[in-house]
């Protein structure tokens, strides 16, 4: 993306950041050749730039535009919603971070790790490569993995098939699972910016994110696929108090969240129409919390054709305080949305009335994380448009429309994955067809372009199996 990066929130916890502009060491850098640093340093490096750079900024920001949740009414995003520009510069930054700062700290980690007999920083970090590696194949399809990130053995590795990351990924996972049931001298602690430390934590994070990533061969395997997502799901999350979820930005101006800071800085957002248009009809008391008020009403802006409106400021609704705050949680993966992933293998199963159970207890579970009073929430519920009375008539629509809603706004990049995957909420764009991935990005065109697959951003990627 062209315009600044938000990474500055990454230098208040003394982390050994690089910059992300085209001078940056791509995924080449001699890993038997590293700049020396403990994991006490690594780890919280990698955590960051995960949380930052794929989570929280433009990965995010401009999937909130594909998928709907947000309009773009200012400058570059205004122009992604009406799909243009979407070239190779899109996320080159995010690219560049990726293989030099979070894999590259991540494997390091792992064998400093090993070396030392500390099994905990084996473990977490192994977890959080799975995640990382799960959100850049969701973005770009095949990317460099089982061969990147190996100096000049391997300066032009070639590319992993997504479905070969997602069942590297597993794997991961349960290495990282065996690695924190094993023998360890000692604990990451405060430098686990996420669980401190606690194994039990991290082995109920992998379950939940396995019965995620299970849920990628929906298109390809569907029943074998729900079987798998809800063997994992039965070691997942339990209540949302377990949710992986960084809560560590502050109020500093080198510690906010990115939505705040691009908010506060940019302000290229505004309420959707499409969001509004799937809440307001059914009284949905999560649209107050969501969106400002404009004269008294939600005034929506439409994908693809609405008017400058930099910060909402005179024309639409921007995103409310309550959500985009400095210190806002960044959710990477929560109980609520595996409670969603369970419907869904459910309904493809036929178990009904499963699917029914799980399906309500996501919805339930969304409210409360906003504070939504129990009586209002059975008042949603009790809206056969929302909570069909018999479980026979849930159908994928209802659970994945209100999953999109649910991940709104942060974890836009997991609700345009679901959209790929299942069509649904039923999505339009104006302008054009809603990309179908993100664009490789010009340092690996200029670094490896023998090895780049043949696609554009209208191509499909492996999970929508096609």
């Amino acid at each position: 993306m062209k315009f600044i990066k938000y990474i500055s929130i990454i230098a208040v916890v003394s982390l050994l950041f690089a910059g992300c502009d085209d001078t940056m060491l791509d995924y080449n850098e001699d890993p038997n050749n590293p700049t020396q640093a403990p994991n006490s340093t690594l780890l919280p490096t990698a955590m960051m730039s995960t949380v930052v750079n794929l989570s929280g900024t433009d990965p995010s920001w401009i999937s909130s535009v594909w998928v709907q949740h947000t309009a773009g009414v200012h400058a570059q995003l205004r122009d992604y919603d009406r799909l243009n520009d979407l070239d190779a510069a899109l996320v080159n930054n995010n690219w560049n971070n990726l293989y030099p700062t979070i894999f590259q700290n991540l494997n390091i980690i792992i064998e400093q790790g090993e070396e030392e007999g500390n099994n905990n920083y084996v473990g977490i970090a192994k977890i959080v490569k799975a995640y990382a590696a799960t959100y850049a194949t969701d973005m770009w399809g095949d990317i460099p993995f089982s061969e990147s990130n190996q100096g000049e053995e391997n300066l032009t590795p070639t590319y992993d098939s997504q479905q070969e990351v997602y069942e590297q990924a597993l794997q991961l996972l349960q290495e990282g699972r065996d690695a924190l049931m094993a023998e360890t001298v000692g604990t990451a602690g405060s430098n686990d910016l996420i669980y401190g430390g606690d194994a039990a934590s991290w082995i109920t994070a992998a379950y939940s994110l396995e019965a995620k990533i299970h849920n990628r061969w929906s298109n390809v395997d569907p029943a074998g696929s729900a079987e798998r997502v809800l063997t994992a799901a039965e070691n997942g999350f339990q209540s949302s108090d377990e949710d992986l979820t960084f809560t560590r930005f502050g109020t500093g101006s080198t510690e906010q969240h990115p939505w705040f800071q691009e908010a506060a800085d940019r302000g290229h957002h505004a309420f959707s129409e499409s969001m509004f248009d799937a809440m307001d009809p059914v009284d949905d008391p999560r649209l107050s919390v969501f969106a400002v008020e404009r004269d008294g009403e939600i005034v929506p802006a439409p994908n693809a054709t609405a008017e400058q409106d930099q910060f909402a400021s005179s024309i639409y609704s921007g995103l409310s305080d309550e959500i985009v705050s400095a210190t806002a949680p960044q959710q990477l993966m929560t109980y609520s949305e595996l409670l969603f992933v369970e419907a869904e293998a459910h309904l493809r199963l036929g178990n009904e009335a499963d699917a029914h159970t799980a399906y309500e207890e996501a919805i339930r579970t969304s409210m409360a994380s906003h504070g939504i009073e129990e009586a209002e929430v059975d008042a949603f519920l009790a809206q056969e448009d929302v909570l069909p009375a018999n479980p026979g008539d849930l159908e994928l629509d209802h659970i994945m429309t209100q999953k999109w809603i649910s991940l709104f706004p942060f974890q836009a990049l997991e609700a345009y994955t679901d959209f790929r995957r299942t069509g649904y909420p039923e999505l339009t764009n104006p302008a054009g067809q809603i990309p179908n991935r993100f664009p490789y990005p010009q340092n690996e065109i200029d670094n490896n372009r023998d090895n780049i697959p043949d696609v554009n951003i209208n191509t499909p990627v492996w999970f929508q199996g096609q």
